[in-house]
């Protein structure tokens, strides 16, 4: 069966000052962070987060204990950044739309597709934050700044389609995207990541509602 997500993900409500830490993508790794990262996804993938060890990580990663201390502090802070790198390859997918100035129908599309192969790719990591979270539909509140960037990049290319006379200005763009990004994200974590249902097809359902919501009125 098909493993896959979509990856518009949107955070639940936070605290104001949060909402504010907007995060930036993953610092640049370097060839032993990248090495500690994939031995670290190895042992996930066959131990488990539970007898996940630093020693694992290291012995994997053809090291000693002191190299891999030396970028983490603990299995913790290697999973944190596992998953913030599956955040911020997720956006980049996404940013044909969220960053694109072409059409928006095909853009949305594009978008999902590519960040669909994302998740699909990630998804034990995705799921391993999901249960972290103590909450197997919800990613934690933790991450919040990482996924409110895509908050920030749906909103602004709302905007910027509204005032190029591509999209009705009748509703605000942060409330709009807040709206279809709980939507997706919802539809992607019951259905797709623990449904198991078919990816093309909701890629399809979620692109078009999308753009129906947003450019309908204006297209017709």
């Amino acid at each position: 069966m098909q493993r896959c997500a979509a990856a518009f993900v949107v955070a639940r409500e936070v605290e104001a000052d949060t909402l504010r830490a907007v995060s930036t993508p993953p610092m640049s790794r370097n060839p032993t962070e990248d090495a500690i990262l994939e031995a670290a996804r190895a042992a996930l993938l066959e131990d488990g987060f539970d007898k996940l060890t630093m020693d694992a990580i290291a012995r994997r990663a053809y090291m000693s204990r002191t190299a891999v201390y030396f970028y983490f502090s603990n299995k913790r802070a290697v999973v944190d950044r596992l998953i913030q790198t599956a955040f911020a390859d997720m956006y980049q997918a996404a940013s044909a739309y969220l960053e694109g100035d072409g059409d928006p129908r095909v853009e949305l599309h594009v978008a999902l597709q590519q960040t669909v192969d994302v998740v699909n790719r990630e998804q034990d990591v995705l799921l391993l934050a999901a249960a972290l979270s103590g909450a197997g539909d919800q990613l934690p509140p933790e991450w919040a700044s990482y996924i409110l960037r895509f908050v920030n990049g749906a909103a602004a290319r709302i905007a910027r389609d509204q005032e190029a006379g591509l999209a009705p200005d009748d509703i605000p763009p942060r409330i709009c995207a807040q709206a279809l990004l709980s939507m997706v994200e919802r539809h992607v974590v019951r259905e797709l990541i623990l449904g198991r249902g078919n990816a093309d097809e909701s890629i399809r359902a979620l692109a078009e509602l999308w753009w129906r919501a947003v450019y309908g009125l204006a297209a017709g």
